[in-house]
């Protein structure tokens, strides 16, 4: 498997999963493809387009292998998708974006879903349950050793396919990634609409896209639960480091905040004690 990682400090202004940063979904993706990134031939090539000193500075750090431009966000995927062709016609390929958290063994689905589909996602998108799709999509389940699966019109930039798949495809990406913005959904439509391609996603999803925009039109959260909790963890980690400094009336306050609440609630009571809890400390320090 042929890893490419986008990521930018030039993305579109849009709310995000709170603690979701770039960073953390790196290291969290690091850690659901460690056997591919951190061995001796590594297969991880990070495109850092646009990206400031702090962020090159954090990826310099990983030690996975970068190349920095400067090109916009349809510009550094048609970069990707150039370097990806020049792979073995059998080699898999996860093209992947920087705001998405993975879970469970997504190293795995993704070869065991490309032996059944051309395309293959493990973002569930929340959209093919909502009205646009008249509540869901009619599509066949399949299933292989670790998930279920059904195919689906479309998914964003973060999908698998083979090396032969793609080249075979150029053309249809080439259309649809001309201007400054990719368009996801009209390519994936034409691929599986008039190429017949098949995309397939595992469900449950495995990775989820950090993007709140979609909740926000339907005024429901669609998050995955298990992303929510992920962050969940990561802010109870943060807050307890700073625990040690503080008062014990900190703790009772943060007992008494956090009490019965749950899910996605319960992340926005923790960051806006992380919050405070960072605030106090740049007033301790002055």
């Amino acid at each position: 498997m042929k890893i490419y990682y986008r990521i930018s400090d030039n993305s579109y202004e849009k709310q995000k999963l709170i603690g979701a940063t770039k960073e953390v979904c790196l290291n969290n993706f690091c850690s659901a493809f460690k056997n591919y990134i951190f061995c001796d031939n590594p297969s991880m090539l990070i495109i850092a387009d646009n990206c400031n000193k702090d962020t090159l500075k954090m990826l310099e750090n990983t030690n996975i292998p970068m190349i920095v431009s400067n090109d916009g966000n349809a510009g550094s995927l048609r970069r990707t998708l150039e370097l990806a062709i020049t792979e073995n016609d059998d080699e898999i390929l996860y093209l992947v974006e920087d705001d998405y958290l993975h879970y469970g063994k997504s190293a795995i689905l993704l070869q065991e879903g490309i032996k059944r589909s051309d395309y293959v996602t493990l973002y569930d998108h929340p959209d093919k349950y909502t009205r646009f799709y008249d509540g869901g999509e009619f599509s066949k389940v399949i299933k292989t050793n670790s998930s279920h699966w059904r195919y689906t019109t479309s998914t964003c930039m973060t999908f698998g396919t083979k090396v032969k798949t793609l080249k075979q495809d150029m053309p249809v990406w080439n259309e649809f990634t001309s201007g400054d913005h990719p368009h996801d959904h009209y390519i994936f439509k034409k691929l599986t609409e008039e190429k017949r391609r098949r995309l397939a996603v595992c469900i449950p999803g495995a990775a989820c896209h950090t993007d709140l925009t979609f909740s926000g039109k339907v005024h429901h959260m669609l998050i995955e639960p298990w992303a929510i909790e992920m962050m969940i963890e990561q802010r109870e980690k943060d807050i307890e480091v700073d625990l040690k400094n503080k008062p014990s009336n900190f703790r009772d306050m943060k007992d008494t905040l956090l009490k019965y609440r749950t899910g996605f609630e319960r992340l926005v009571a923790l960051d806006a004690l992380y919050a405070q809890s960072s605030i106090d400390n740049v007033v301790s320090i002055s």
